[in-house]
């Protein structure tokens, strides 16, 4: 019997890597204007963002289709395998407790191993590709369980969006931060804790300003070494590639992952929104 990692969508995982790892990707729904659709399915980010301004409203998210979790669960089962399901935050979603509720539905719920990541977008995706590459070690989930745990705890997500606007409307920040951030026309610096929640750390005058703080946190806290580090972003890549050119000019590092900010997540964050993903400390 061998592990198998899924996750939700929100995880970010470009699909020739999920698919190279043999990592399962539930589907969430996204509801644009009264219709509904399913990330990675039928809603892709470079239509959502392009059209993201002229939405009526804020698109709004939820968890997984409890029945769409247990029949991803089932199918991982019904192979004879594991499952390693690890999850968007459970401060910012209900989807790690209904995933639970549907693991004790599961015809093995002992086969079912439900993970907060306390984290979000690609770098709960990253923790699930460093888990995925490392299972052929372990001979049993207690063997994995603590492996898995340190990688999460040790992940850092910091962030910087183009405006709070977004993270506002959906209540991830609050009112306050966001006006006095636009008035100013700061550019904030955010995280998500060892918690999973949102808070800010800092704010500065400028976008270039934003990207080189985010360099200097992960300056002082990375993991030395060759490690792969991930960034994300929500219809920016030139400024993501601009962040990676001065990541590699200060810092040693591996090879640098890519991805979108998908749908489920640029729907709170917003376009031009910049993420970055290591092991801390």
């Amino acid at each position: 019997m061998s592990l198998v990692v899924l996750v939700d969508s929100s995880a970010d995982i470009p699909r020739p890597l999920a698919l190279a790892a043999g990592i399962d990707v539930v589907p969430m729904p996204v509801t644009i204007d009264g219709k509904t659709f399913l990330e990675g399915v039928d809603l892709f980010p470079e239509e959502f963002y392009a059209n993201f301004k002229a939405f009526a409203d804020l698109p709004k998210t939820s968890q997984p289709n409890p029945q769409t979790l247990l029949e991803h669960y089932e199918k991982i089962l019904a192979a004879g395998h594991e499952v390693i399901a690890i999850h968007l935050s459970s401060q910012l979603s209900a989807t790690f407790t209904t995933a639970q509720l549907v693991r004790d539905r599961c015809s093995a719920p002992d086969k079912v191993h439900v993970i907060d990541s306390r984290g979000a977008s690609f770098g709960n995706g990253l923790l699930a590709l460093q888990v995925s590459e490392k299972l052929k070690q372990f001979a049993s989930w207690q063997e994995a369980q603590p492996y898995i745990l340190a990688l999460r705890d040790h992940m850092r997500y910091i962030f910087t969006p183009d405006t709070l606007e977004y993270l506002v409307k959906g209540g991830r920040v609050s009112k306050t931060a966001g006006l006095v951030g636009n008035l100013l026309d700061l550019k904030p610096l955010l995280q998500i804790t060892q918690e999973g929640n949102i808070e800010a750390f800092g704010k500065v005058r400028s976008r270039r300003s934003a990207m080189r703080r985010l360099v200097d946190v992960m300056e002082e806290e990375i993991v030395p070494g060759d490690q792969v580090i991930a960034i994300s972003h929500s219809n920016c890549l030139d400024d993501a590639q601009t962040l990676a050119e001065e990541i590699q000019k200060r810092i040693p590092v591996g090879k640098i992952l890519y991805s979108d900010i998908g749908c489920i997540i640029g729907s709170h964050t917003g376009p031009g929104t910049l993420a970055l993903f290591y092991q801390r400390k």
